[in-house]
């Protein structure tokens, strides 16, 4: 049972890793099973526009998962719409807006992933793109792969099915065209991936290098946020059961219930709004600093209502 709960608590704590991870393990399987199952070259006017769909339709599939299964793009987006929201401003629902373009970037980055899965392996597998470059109409190509040799480029589109086709040209000039688009469909592949890590390092380290707290403040930070979220889930739900089981009661007793404390709709859309670093004052969440504010309103408020004899004392005793 211990075991089972520290999976569970590693499982809340990285379910943004885990979930684009499994997202991405997703990708790759598919791609293997529609390459294997689905997938099969036409060999005619087709192949371009065919091996194109095959390579970029899932992946734009699976960039817009990336984005749905996103739940701090969802945090910041909901509610931007209303009129409260307009009348506010776009400061209302997202504080600043580089922050905000921070907030896009690192869900497209993490979108992006899964797709750029399905794309580097179809690349490394080579039949994508061996049907995409063979219905490319264009002399470039054609000569590329066939030079001068006439029948060649005639019967370039019919290579992918080489094997079950009866072709005009040489086994070894098949030979040599198919090397030539593998090695170009696997040195792309290979190019894509080192990219993509190349990013991800240098993103890192930027983001690192701009941090606005040292290491060890950082970690504090994350582990303030992770226990900030296990809190609020927890008291969300006792309190929303709570709720629940008052109103229920008193529409089948017909009974008047005393009044429920609940948060105002403006106190959920403070602490609902991206949360931004700033060297004045040091807040973790924006939970951290409507709390931080609402408190330094009640010591002004008491500042401005008690007589200068009694001030000393009330903040003495605060």
């Amino acid at each position: 049972m211990e075991n089972f709960k520290s999976l569970s608590a590693l499982a809340v704590k990285y379910q943004t890793v885990l979930g684009y991870s499994a997202l991405s393990l997703m990708a790759a399987v598919g791609e293997s099973l529609f390459s294997s199952i689905v997938y099969k070259c036409p060999c005619n006017s087709w192949n371009h526009a065919y091996g194109l769909v095959f390579l970029l339709v899932p992946a734009l599939l699976f960039f817009l998962l990336g984005f749905m299964l996103n739940t701090s793009l969802w945090k910041q987006v909901t509610g931007c719409c209303n009129s409260h929201a307009f009348h506010r401003g776009f400061r209302y629902w997202c504080g600043k807006r580089v922050h905000c373009l921070y907030i896009v970037l690192q869900v497209t980055f993490l979108s992006a992933l899964p797709p750029l899965t399905w794309i580097a392996l179809a690349l490394l597998k080579v039949s994508f793109y061996e049907c995409i470059m063979s219905g490319l109409p264009l002399d470039y190509i054609k000569a590329r792969f066939c030079g001068s040799h006439a029948v060649c480029m005639k019967e370039l589109p019919f290579i992918p099915c080489g094997s079950s086709v009866k072709l005009n040209i040489s086994q070894v000039m098949l030979e040599e065209i198919r090397g030539n688009i593998t090695a170009e469909s696997q040195v792309l592949g290979w190019c894509l991936i080192a990219s993509v890590l190349l990013f991800a390092l240098v993103a890192t380290c930027i983001s690192r290098c701009q941090s606005p707290v040292s290491h060890l403040q950082l970690m504090f930070w994350k582990t303030y946020v992770e226990n900030e979220q296990k809190f609020l889930d927890q008291d969300s739900k006792r309190h929303a059961a709570e709720l629940a089981e008052r109103n229920v009661k008193s529409f089948f007793n017909q009974e008047t219930q005393e009044k429920f404390s609940t948060p105002e709709n403006k106190d959920w859309s403070s602490i609902s709004t991206a949360n931004k670093w700033t060297n004045e004052k040091t807040y973790y969440t924006p939970l951290h600093k409507f709390i931080e504010r609402k408190t330094d309103s009640m010591k002004a408020s008491i500042r401005s209502v008690l007589p200068p004899a009694e001030v000393n004392f009330a903040m003495a005793a605060i």
